[in-house]
């Protein structure tokens, strides 16, 4: 099961007090989960002072709301929702950047995989494809795959159904398979199973798949 950064055990007093407006106990909060805050809103918007700003708005909404939190389901998600909320309208907010040629990314990624571990290559080739997906689709990948939001939820956080969700997450992780793995050739649309086919080509495209996407799934970091 999908573990989010924001899973951090709090003591409930300090949450009580800080829904009695207590400063000190806001303060706690903010240095608990200022970390994970940041780099989910740097991992959507992709800029590391608009982050700076959505963290910093994002708690300041939070703290003047705080005593709509329930108290139903836990705090740490209460508050996640809160940043995404406003990483989102920051990136909807932000110009769109002119997508990378596909040639051009492979060109530039070459260099760097003579005399590299397959590993570290891996990694380094994910966050420069990563990096290179729009916008939406990018913030749609990390909230799945690693904050492990269902279809249902980013459907929501989007405004959008959830066919939206399955939609760009299906054609962000094509682009990623073919950026990180160019050849790897995509399965074919398959019909009834016949028997005497060479299920070779599925099998590598899965697997590159699957090394590629737990990348995401395993660290926050990359």
């Amino acid at each position: 099961m999908t573990s989010s950064a924001f899973d951090i055990e709090l003591d409930e007093l300090t949450l009580a007090r800080a829904r009695r407006g207590d400063t000190r106990a806001c303060e706690a909060l903010y240095r608990l989960f200022k970390q994970p805050a940041y780099n989910i809103a740097f991992r959507v918007c992709r800029c590391p002072q608009l982050a700076q700003d959505v963290t910093q708005e994002a708690f300041i909404s939070a703290f003047r709301r705080i005593r709509q939190f329930r108290g139903d389901a836990p705090f740490w998600g209460w508050l996640r929702r809160v940043v995404v909320n406003h990483a989102i309208s920051a990136l909807r907010r932000q110009p769109r950047l002119d997508t990378v040629d596909l040639e051009e990314f492979h060109a530039s990624q070459q260099a760097s995989h003579d005399g590299d571990a397959a590993g570290i290559t891996l990694a380094l080739d994910l966050e420069g494809a990563f990096s290179r997906l729009d916008g939406e689709d990018r913030a749609i990948v990390w909230l799945h795959d690693v904050e492990g939001y269902s279809h249902k939820e980013i459907a929501g956080l989007f405004g959008m159904t959830e066919s939206f969700s399955k939609t760009r997450l299906s054609r962000a992780h094509a682009r990623l398979r073919e950026w990180i793995h160019p050849s790897v050739q995509p399965e074919a649309p398959r019909g009834p199973h016949r028997g005497g086919g060479d299920t070779g080509s599925a099998t590598n495209h899965s697997a590159a798949d699957e090394k590629s996407l737990s990348m995401l799934r395993l660290s926050n970091s990359f």
